[in-house]
């Protein structure tokens, strides 16, 4: 049971090797391309609850 924990972990890290990480840049451009396109949605969404609230407003 120790011996197949033991291999695991050892495969696990070997994995781990043959990973091709992210440089800083691509992960600073990433999350500045996530940051962007949340704060659109956000003023898109925005525009679209001010709009329903004014069509609403006007049925009352």
């Amino acid at each position: 049971m120790l011996a197949r924990i033991v291999r695991y972990f050892q495969e696990a890290r070997a994995e781990l090797a043959r990973v091709t990480w992210p440089t800083r840049e691509q992960v600073v451009e990433g999350t500045q391309a996530i940051l962007i396109f949340t704060l659109v949605a956000m003023v898109i969404l925005g525009l679209y609850d001010l709009v329903f609230r004014f069509l609403i407003g006007l049925l009352r």
